[in-house]
C-alpha cells in the first residue's frame, strides 16, 4: 500500500509539471526577433526587435518623420495573431500613449509592451484602429509563406438572381456617450445615381436605415462629423445589424454574410489605394505613364498578396474573398485609368498614346463579366466615372459604334463589358439629356454650320436615335429593361415639383422663402471644394449685374463641417460680400443633400417664383460666360 502511494505521488507531481511544461511552452518565453521582417506597412513606423518574455512581449520600434510635426500612438494599439487572436496593449516605454509627441530631428525610439503571446503564433499584426498598421511581422529567419485565398471561380451570370429590387434594413447601435447626431449612407452606384439617405442617431446611440436596392451591395456609412467608415453588406429585403462600441470598432452578429470582412474594412484595413505623394515631386514630372503603371501594379501585387494573408488569418469564405479581391482590382483600375487626370502633364507625355487600349494592362484584367463589382458601390460608382471621362476620353460619348469597339480592344473580347454598359446606362447623364431634350438642344456630338441665310445651325443626331443605339449596343436583358423604364419616367416627368414634406423641406423653406416671388438660384459649396471656389471667385461680374435684377437671387448654403465658422467668416468677408449666403449645422446640411439627392459638390438647385424645384441637373455654373442665356432655357 505504501509503496502504492509512493507511485501515487510520483506520478501526480510527474503530470504537475508536465502540465506546467505545455502551460510555459505555449508562451513563446524569452524568443527574440531581431530586426523582424513585415509583409506590408503603411507607416513610418519600423520594428526593430520583438522579445518574447514569459510575462509580456516587448516590441522595439522606431518612428520617423519631418521636425516640427508630430504623431501619435493610441491606447488602442493590439497585436493580433494566427486567425485572429488578439493581445492586448499593457505599456509603453518612451512616449506617453494617445498624447502628440514631436518628431525628434533624427528618430523616436520607444517601447510597446503587450500579454504574452502564444508560442505557436507564426506571425503577428500590429494594428491600431483606424490608424497605424504593420501586417505579418514574423522572424526574418521564418519566411512568411502566403498561400493565394480561394476566390469565386464563377462569375454570376445569372442576371434575374442578381438583380433583384427591394427595401434593404440597416439598423446598428453606438456604444457610448460620444456618438454622432446623424448617420449619412452615401447611395453611390455602379449607375452614377445617388440614392443618399441619411437618419438621426436616437439618444441611445441606436439607428435604423431603409435603403432602396436593386442588387446586393458593399458599402459605407458614417457620421456626419466623422472621419471614420463603417462597412455593411446588405442584399434587397435583407437585414443587417452592426455594433459600434465606445472605442469605435465595429463588430457584426456572427453569421452575418461578409461580415468578417466588413468588420475587417471598418476596423483595420489600410488604405489600399496608390497615393502619387509617395512618388518624388521631381519624378511624377517626368515619370511617363509606362513607368507609372508599373509602379502602380507593384503597389496592388502586394496589396493582393496582403489580401491573401488576412483572408487565411480571418477565415474568410470565398465571397468575403472574392469581393476584397475585386475591391482591389477595381481601385489599381480607377489609379490606372485616372493617371491622365491625377499625374502631371509632362509626366503622361512622351511617346505612349494614351488612346491605345492596350497600354491598360491593369484595368484589362478586370472580368468584363463579372457582376460582383457592381456590388461594391461606391468604388464601381468611380470607376465608371473613369471609364467614361478621365484622360483623352478613350470613351467617345454617343459614338456607340466608336465605344464599343474601343471597350472590345480594352478587355479582348467581343461585345460590350459590363462596365461599358453601365457608362451606357448613366442615369444621371440620362437625365441631363431628357432636360437637354425638352429644352431643343440637340446631341453634343452635333457640328455647327452656317446657312444662306448667315445663321448658325446645330445638325446632328437627335436624342432618341442616341438612345436606341445605346439599348441596340447592350447585351444585358436587365439593363436594357432598366435604361427602358428608367427614360420612360424621365420623359413622363413635370418640369417642376413640390419638395415633400418633413424636416428637410422646413430647413431649405427657412433659406429661400424670404425670397418667394423671384428665381432663387441655390449654391451649395464648401471651402475644400476646389470647383466651388473657383466658380465663386470668377462669377464677380456676373454677380454684381445680377444683383441689379429684381427677379433672381443668389443663395450659397455650406456646412460647418467642411467650412469652420472661422474660415467661412474669412472668406465670405473676401469672396461673397452683399451675397445671401447661409453656414448652417452639418445634420442639417446633409439633410439638404438628402432631400435632393446628390453627395457631390458643386450642386446647384433652381427654385421657380412659386417655390417649386425646377426638376434636372443641367443647371449653367455661375462661371459660365452665358449663365444668363442658359438659365433661362432651363427656366
Amino acid at each position: 500500500m505504501e509503496r502504492f502511494l509512493i507511485i501515487r505521488t510520483l506520478m501526480k507531481h510527474y503530470l504537475i509539471g508536465a502540465l506546467a511544461i505545455i502551460i510555459l511552452s505555449s508562451c513563446v518565453g524569452n524568443q527574440v526577433w531581431e530586426k523582424p521582417e513585415v509583409l506590408f506597412s503603411n507607416s513610418t513606423l519600423t520594428v526593430n526587435r520583438v522579445d518574447f518574455q514569459t510575462d509580456r512581449t516587448v516590441f522595439n520600434l522606431t518612428i520617423q518623420g519631418q521636425a516640427g510635426s508630430s504623431f501619435r500612438i493610441k491606447s488602442s494599439v493590439f497585436l493580433s495573431g494566427d486567425k485572429g487572436h488578439e493581445y492586448v496593449l499593457t505599456g509603453s516605454e518612451g512616449l506617453t500613449l494617445d498624447q502628440l509627441i514631436p518628431y525628434s530631428e533624427e528618430v523616436n525610439t520607444f517601447n510597446l509592451y503587450f500579454e504574452p503571446v502564444n508560442g505557436s503564433e507564426r506571425a503577428l499584426d500590429l494594428i491600431e484602429p483606424h490608424g497605424w498598421m504593420i501586417y505579418g511581422i514574423h522572424d526574418a529567419a521564418k519566411p512568411l509563406r502566403i498561400k493565394p485565398a480561394k476566390e469565386k471561380s464563377a462569375v454570376i451570370l445569372d442576371e434575374t438572381a442578381f438583380f433583384k429590387k427591394g427595401i434593404g434594413h440597416l439598423s446598428g447601435r453606438f456604444e457610448g456617450a460620444n456618438h454622432p447626431e446623424m448617420i449619412q449612407f452615401y447611395g453611390n452606384n455602379v449607375f452614377q445615381e445617388n440614392n443618399l439617405q441619411s437618419c438621426q442617431v436616437a439618444p441611445d446611440g441606436s439607428f435604423s436605415l431603409e435603403l432602396p436596392l436593386e442588387h446586393p451591395i458593399l458599402s459605407i456609412i458614417s457620421g456626419e462629423k466623422s472621419s471614420s467608415y463603417y462597412h455593411f453588406f446588405l442584399a434587397p429585403d435583407g437585414q443587417t445589424d452592426l455594433r459600434i462600441d465606445s472605442t469605435g470598432m465595429a463588430h457584426y452578429p456572427v453569421g452575418t454574410r461578409c461580415g468578417k470582412l466588413a468588420a475587417w474594412l471598418s476596423n483595420a484595413a489600410p488604405s489600399l489605394s496608390f497615393h502619387l505623394w509617395e512618388i518624388p515631386a521631381a519624378e511624377r514630372d517626368t515619370l511617363g505613364f509606362r513607368n507609372y503603371s508599373a509602379r502602380l501594379e507593384r503597389h496592388y501585387e502586394s496589396i493582393q498578396t496582403l489580401a491573401d494573408y488576412v483572408s487565411d488569418r480571418l477565415d474568410f469564405s470565398v465571397e468575403e474573398t472574392h469581393l476584397l479581391k475585386q475591391k482591389i482590382r477595381i481601385l489599381a483600375a480607377i489609379d490606372e485609368l485616372g493617371a491622365v487626370l491625377d499625374l502631371p502633364p509632362a509626366a503622361v507625355g512622351g511617346p505612349d498614346d494614351l488612346t491605345n487600349p492596350s497600354l491598360y494592362n491593369i484595368t484589362a484584367r478586370l472580368n468584363p463579366s463579372d457582376w460582383s463589382a457592381f456590388m461594391l458601390s461606391n468604388d464601381s460608382y468611380t470607376l465608371s466615372n473613369r471609364y467614361e471621362f478621365s484622360g483623352p476620353r478613350r470613351i467617345v460619348r454617343n459614338v456607340i459604334p466608336k465605344e464599343v469597339a474601343m471597350d472590345s480592344a480594352f478587355f479582348r473580347q467581343a461585345g460590350p463589358s459590363i462596365f461599358l454598359q453601365a457608362v451606357l446606362m448613366n442615369g444621371r447623364g440620362l437625365s441631363q439629356e431628357v432636360q437637354f431634350k425638352n429644352m431643343g438642344l440637340m446631341a453634343r456630338l452635333s457640328t455647327r454650320s452656317v446657312g444662306e441665310d448667315g445663321r448658325t445651325r446645330q445638325e446632328g443626331d437627335d436624342w432618341p436615335t442616341v438612345w436606341n443605339e445605346r439599348i441596340s449596343a447592350m447585351t444585358s436583358p436587365y439593363l436594357k429593361e432598366r435604361f427602358q423604364s428608367t427614360l420612360n419616367e424621365l420623359l413622363a416627368e413635370t418640369d417642376r415639383y413640390d419638395l415633400p414634406d418633413g424636416e428637410a423641406t422646413d430647413i431649405f423653406r427657412r433659406l429661400v422663402d424670404p425670397f418667394r416671388g423671384k428665381w432663387v438660384y441655390v449654391d451649395f459649396w464648401d471651402i475644400g471644394c476646389g470647383p466651388c471656389r473657383y466658380g465663386i471667385e470668377n462669377s464677380v461680374a456676373l454677380r454684381k449685374k445680377i444683383a441689379g435684377m429684381n427677379d433672381l437671387e443668389l443663395v450659397f448654403i455650406t456646412g460647418d463641417r467642411s467650412t469652420p465658422k472661422e474660415v467661412y467668416e474669412e472668406y465670405v468677408s473676401t469672396n461673397l460680400v452683399g451675397e445671401t449666403s447661409y453656414l448652417i449645422p452639418e445634420t442639417e446640411n446633409i439633410l439638404l443633400y438628402s432631400l435632393f439627392k446628390f453627395n457631390g459638390i458643386p450642386h446647384n438647385e433652381l427654385v421657380d417664383p412659386d417655390g417649386r424645384i425646377v426638376r434636372g441637373k443641367s443647371l449653367p455654373r455661375l462661371e459660365y460666360s452665358n449663365f444668363l442665356e442658359q438659365l433661362e432655357l432651363v427656366k
